[in-house]
């Protein structure tokens, strides 16, 4: 609970106010009174400013003509929280703040629509929901992201000209995504025997060949002669060259050298 406001220094109409040890400390209940443009919204504002660890909020408050930091002490539960004119020291989430602001970001609308929906759910769940709430919107924007890159493949897909839808795809079984691989190299060996059937049509029929002509009207001749006659006649010619060689004896030295 908020016991004191000890100083508020350089802050919109607050130049340079600070409570004395037992003035102006907070109860359960506590109201406060002043006409428009004396500070109650400034003063909600450093409130939310330590709620929030915000230090925009105060410096954009700060007193016109001001030379030095704004400055601000605020008690809750005994506990000085000092704001030091860039920071707080020690921020404090548990501050619950129905204003203005937050009519207007709520309520004050034709309809409630989603963001003032869960603007009320942070309220209600509070400080540790309302970090869920954050992871919660930070996943939704991831799955966002994730729908559109899904619907860029599936466009992508599309554009393929596959026969198969990209259900029917994804319908396949594992069972049969294990067999694509044989079922390729199949087609591939398939196709590898189509080419070669087909190159072996592109050769042609066979044509006939002329055999070709030889003379054997010799062969013939000599096959047809018995082998005795061809001993005749090999008898003949050694016989006819033994005489030719004893007639001319100088002759027959020259053969035998030879």
């Amino acid at each position: 609970m908020i016991t004191k406001a000890k100083r508020l220094k350089n802050i919109g109409k607050f130049y340079d106010f600070s409570s004395s040890a037992n003035d102006l400390d907070w109860h359960k209940n506590t109201f406060v009174f002043a006409p428009n443009a004396y500070g109650k919204t400034t003063f909600v504002n450093v409130l939310r400013s330590l709620r929030d660890n915000d230090p925009k909020l105060i410096r954009s408050r700060k007193t016109l003509g001001a030379k030095a930091n704004p400055e601000a002490v605020i008690a809750i539960g005994g506990v000085n929280h000092v704001f030091d004119g860039s920071r707080w020291d020690k921020p404090h989430p548990d501050i619950q703040i129905f204003d203005a602001p937050f009519i207007q970001a709520n309520i004050l609308t034709h309809e409630i629509g989603h963001e003032h929906k869960k603007n009320i759910h942070k309220i209600i769940i509070g400080e540790q929901g309302k970090k869920l709430a954050e992871d919660l919107s930070a996943l939704k924007t991831k799955e966002k992201a994730k729908s559109q890159e899904a619907a860029n493949l599936v466009a992508q897909f599309n554009r393929g000209g596959f026969t198969l839808s990209i259900d029917a795809i994804l319908a396949i079984p594992a069972a049969e995504e294990t067999a694509v691989g044989e079922r390729i190299q199949k087609l591939e060996q398939d196709i590898k025997s189509k080419e070669s059937e087909e190159t072996v049509q592109k050769l042609g029929y066979p044509r006939l060949m002329a055999a070709p002509s030889f003379d054997l009207s010799g062969a013939k001749a000599l096959a047809s002669k018995k082998l005795v006659a061809v001993h005749e006649a090999a008898e003949r010619e050694v016989l006819a060259h033994i005489d030719h060689n004893f007639k001319d004896k100088s002759q027959a030295r020259r053969d035998r050298k030879s």
